[in-house]
């Protein structure tokens, strides 16, 4: 989605980053101010330029981010959830988080032993067959990306504190897959952008390619993330060339010793899924009830 919204003319995406760090990071925000995330990420906009900003965030769904935003921005802020199978999504995040270091060693070290999907059972099962971490997944929601994220109702339901769901659009990962355009358009429409027909919808974006090489060096990267989220997002070093070429320069060095391409294409154990589902059902119901549309058929399949 960020792909495609970019390329039009009439709206303005965060510059220098793609999903700043402001509102996920609690004590950038408390010492910063919104006048410095205006400033920092929408300076290059003048508002006789007639252009609508914004920025696209997974990290938005974290806790504490709905109210932050809540108070920084006026009710007709318009706000996009894009959500896919929650299942299938928390498979996804699960091999992204795997390469950055946000699992833990053991689980890195299980998953290069055994293999994506035999690992991944294992990690659903550790974590949904225990009280104690089924109850923390949306009190300490970091910890547990890989499943809290999936809840979305409770998401939507504290944005809804903040924003009435007439400035809410809902949309369906499944269906933005199967016709980009129209969905993309749609998209446009409820932002109140005109078309553009030179806009290209035939992307594929943030695919899982890579895998940790270590579990030590998932930490390494993990680590150097955050220095690189510093620099970059709230340094903005990024804005002085020769500064943004070297920083690149020794990123690049660092996800190269830490991460390599993912030759690992096993799919979900039916086993797995099925427990993924019963975790998930109650909050798909609420999901349905609360934006008043069926979720897609694909949604809770077993196999």
């Amino acid at each position: 989605m960020y792909d495609i919204l970019r390329q039009h003319e009439g709206i303005c995406l965060t510059e220098g980053v793609k999903e700043p760090m402001f509102y996920r990071v609690p004590l950038f925000r408390f010492f910063l101010g919104e006048k410095w995330y205006e400033k920092r990420y929408f300076g290059h906009v003048r508002p006789e330029d007639g252009r609508m900003a914004g920025e696209v965030n997974a990290g938005l769904g974290f806790q504490g981010c709905a109210a932050k935003i809540g108070k920084d921005f006026p009710e007709e802020t318009r706000l996009i959830f894009l959500m896919r199978d929650p299942a299938d999504r928390c498979y996804s995040a699960y091999k992204y988080f795997l390469a950055l270091g946000f699992l833990p060693c053991r689980t890195v070290r299980d998953d290069k032993k055994r293999g994506h999907a035999a690992a991944f059972d294992r990690y659903v099962n550790s974590i949904l067959h225990s009280r104690f971490h089924r109850k923390g997944i949306m009190i300490r929601r970091l910890k547990y990306l890989c499943f809290s994220q999936g809840n979305y109702a409770w998401c939507i339901e504290e944005y809804l504190k903040y924003f009435p769901k007439e400035n809410m659009k809902f949309v369906f990962f499944e269906e933005l897959i199967e016709d980009e355009q129209r969905v993309a358009e749609d998209i446009l429409d409820f932002i109140r952008v005109e078309k553009n027909s030179r806009i290209n919808y035939n992307i594929k974006s943030n695919e899982s390619v890579f895998c940790a090489v270590s579990p030590l060096r998932s930490k390494v990267i993990y680590l150097f993330q955050g220095v690189y989220h510093i620099l970059i997002d709230f340094l903005h070093l990024g804005r002085f060339p020769k500064v943004r070429h070297v920083l690149r320069k020794f990123f690049r060095w660092i996800q190269n010793m830490c991460i390599q391409r993912d030759a690992d294409r096993s799919k979900m154990f039916p086993q797995t899924r099925r427990i993924l589902n019963r975790y998930y059902q109650d909050e798909i119901a609420r999901l349905e009830e609360l934006i008043g549309r069926k979720v897609p058929e694909s949604w809770g399949r077993t196999a």
